[in-house]
């Protein structure tokens, strides 16, 4: 994902919205159903929760509650994000590699 100047503001956006969503999808369509329906919920609440920057501040735990879904499938949804250098995480940030 490229920076990218938003035009209405000073404040730079890390990565492009639907692209994002589109490579996330084609990672998950391998997946069971449910799996890649959880992995989009995910990126959806990642785009509206994270910081500018593609930082999102919550742990395991509070995004299983916000989004109602098991620990078990995020963790799953995280690792196959993680292993395709979407997302990084360290001590309770999620946040999106640059490219």
């Amino acid at each position: 994902m490229k920076v990218m100047e938003n035009q209405h503001s000073s404040r730079t956006k890390l990565f492009s919205e639907d692209k994002l969503l589109n490579e996330c999808r084609s990672y998950f369509s391998s997946e069971t159903e449910k799996t890649a329906e959880i992995g989009e919920k995910f990126i959806h609440y990642f785009l509206k929760n994270a910081s500018p920057e593609g930082v999102l501040f919550k742990t395991i735990k509070d995004i299983t509650t916000d989004i109602n879904i098991s620990h078990q499938t995020l963790t799953k949804v995280l690792k196959t994000l993680e292993s395709k250098e979407i997302i990084y995480r360290r001590n309770g940030i999620i946040g999106l590699w640059k490219e």
